[in-house]
């Protein structure tokens, strides 16, 4: 091999290895990493960065959420630099996107047109030069420009009925309807079996998932358009099972079965499939980043759910061996973490590190350090039983419930010590829907996903008190 097929090996091995990239903890030394890969034409490192920026950096900051759609566009994700751009626009900020070359793969798009439009100002009311975010020029510190920009956005305009506006919790132990949803968007959706939804608060697009079609789609909330985002074709899915996004890493873990038509879909017995498998993928782009497959050393298993701790600690419900796995940060093994005393069918990790597991008889509270399941006590106008998806937030355990053949919206409030039920609040006493695990909460709302008629799918929220 001549030198000069070495240093191009060498140079492709160091581009395609993620590990190679570099690494960065800081959001400040995220930006100025993210600019240096840009300079360098390294597209993909750039967005990585930039990713991570965002990740780190103040909340909704225009400047970085500017450099995070640079990014998208020259990395070949121009459908997600569009949604980028449309988030900046409804926060009142103006970019050089309609005329700087980085965005012309954007500006190729079908809905670049429609967004132009929207977001060219009226005469009434021209942005000031503090409100647009360019590029920023040669000599010029890019903190100046970020803290410019921040201090002219003006936030979105409310809604007619503000998400912090839910009722506060009455006193009975158990409430009926003490909270009306409210209808988020509509969207028509090819599947008739969908698989559990996430929101990711940064890009505002709700993903949900497609059990039998084994793939991931996109709905922008504003535009309600629908795009695939990953599919058994490009990540390696079987029978889609779960999803979660953990918001610090900017990951999206998926957990799958085998493929329907595989030889091992299903067991000799007729049961749901056996074999499951764990997949990491870059949230904004989909991209698979690992998989992890148990190994044989575990027999089989049946991957139900999966929750992500504020360390970023993956948690998976294992139904068919009744175990919880657990994947530390940084680290690429399975291990088990409890093992569960009756089949379980959702967990939900608390910030302190307790984790409620739901099983058909009621809901567990784990303790890992010592590996033992303790039951969470209730009285008898609180039902604990039928929890398809349970999720922690402030005290409390919210979830989609069977109750009399239907599926019901629940709020179950705990005491100081997290293992008793003290007052169950119904917060939507009739769920039509066709997945009761189709349900996540973020920034203290409760989405979940409604079916409706024909192939239109319907995403409700309801703020969480």
């Amino acid at each position: 091999m001549s030198p000069v097929h070495v240093l191009f090996f060498v140079l492709s091995i160091s581009i395609q290895d993620p590990s190679a990239r570099p690494e960065c903890k800081e959001w400040h030394e995220c930006r100025q990493l993210a600019l240096e890969a840009a300079s360098r034409q390294d597209y993909e490192t750039f967005h990585d960065l930039a990713w991570r920026a965002v990740q780190a950096g103040p909340k909704n900051d225009p400047a970085l959420m500017y450099l995070l759609a640079r990014a998208q566009s020259l990395s070949g994700r121009p459908a997600d630099a569009l949604v980028m751009l449309q988030r900046l626009a409804q926060m009142g900020t103006k970019t050089d996107a309609a005329t700087n070359d980085d965005f012309r793969r954007v500006r190729a798009l079908p809905g670049w047109a429609e967004f132009d439009a929207s977001a060219a100002p009226s005469s009434e009311t021209q942005p000031s030069a503090a409100s647009t975010v360019q590029p920023r020029p040669a000599g010029q510190p890019e903190s100046s420009l970020r803290d410019a920009a921040a201090s002219a956005t003006t936030p979105p305009a409310a809604s007619a009925r503000p998400l912090d506006a839910a009722p506060k919790p009455v006193e009975p132990r158990t409430s009926a309807a003490a909270a009306t949803p409210i209808e988020s968007i509509r969207f028509t959706a090819s599947s008739s079996t969908p698989a559990g939804i996430a929101y990711d608060a940064v890009s505002r697009r709700f993903i949900v998932g497609d059990r039998a079609g084994s793939k991931l789609t996109v709905v922008d909330e504003f535009s309600q358009h629908v795009a695939n985002l990953a599919s058994a074709q490009t990540a390696g899915f079987g029978t889609l099972a779960a999803f979660e996004i953990d918001p610090r890493q900017g990951n999206l873990w998926v957990v799958s079965g085998d493929a329907p038509n595989s030889p091992s879909a299903t067991a000799s017995n007729g049961a749901p499939p056996l074999h499951t498998t764990l997949h990491k993928l870059q949230l904004v782009s989909g991209r698979v980043l690992q998989s992890f497959i148990l190994p044989e050393q575990f027999g089989a298993a049946r991957f139900t759910d999966v929750a992500v701790t504020p360390d970023s600690t993956v948690l998976v419900l294992d139904a068919a061996g009744q175990r919880i796995f657990r994947l530390r940060a940084k680290t690429s093994d399975l291990e088990v973490a409890a093992t569960l005393s009756s089949p379980p069918s959702t967990i939900a990790p608390a910030p302190d590190g307790r984790v409620y597991v739901a099983t058909a008889e009621g809901v567990v509270v784990v303790d890992f350090s010592s590996r033992t399941a303790t039951p969470v006590k209730a009285p008898s106008d609180v039902d604990l039983a039928g929890l398809f998806r349970l999720r922690w937030y402030k005290g409390a355990l919210v979830g989609i419930q069977q109750s009399n053949g239907s599926y019901r919206a629940v709020r179950i409030a705990l005491d100081s010590s997290g293992r008793r039920a003290v007052r169950q609040q119904v917060l939507d006493a009739s769920l039509a829907t066709a997945d009761p695990t189709a349900a996540t909460i973020a920034g203290g709302v409760l989405y979940y996903l409604a079916s409706s008629a024909g192939a239109e799918m319907v995403i409700r929220k309801i703020a969480l008190p």
